[in-house]
């Protein structure tokens, strides 16, 4: 059974265009697992739009050893997950990290507010 605040690697994750592998934190649990995506850079879009800009965390390579290099949390996008894609468990997230994203989802205009009180 996946756990909440770990990370995942999602083989040719549905999700993503096109479909690729990708790092996820599972954040919550509703009808299906919700993860978040890990960037490896921030979308120029993104950088351009201070709302979405905002809600970019940075998890540490140092405090996560399934990471290489230091990378983002995207919060501005849930996505959902079924028990079977989050297979190959990585890492859990530091209490630093989990705390920041928390932040993060507060602050999106993107993400419902039913999520956002179950984050």
């Amino acid at each position: 059974m996946p756990a909440i605040w770990h990370i995942y690697h999602v083989n040719n994750c549905r999700h993503a265009t096109p479909p690729k592998d990708k790092l996820v934190i599972i954040v919550c649990v509703s009808v299906k697992y919700m993860g978040l995506f890990i960037n490896k850079a921030i979308h120029p879009f993104i950088k351009k739009n201070p709302d979405l800009l905002a809600c970019q965390v940075v998890i540490k390579a140092s405090d996560h050893k399934c990471l290489s290099y230091d990378s983002y949390v995207n919060c501005t996008r849930l996505f959902p997950f079924e028990a079977d894609e989050l297979s190959n468990v990585k890492d859990a997230v530091n209490s630093q990290t989990k705390t920041e994203i928390k932040t993060a989802v507060a602050l999106s205009t993107t993400i419902e507010k039913c999520y956002k009180k179950i984050i």
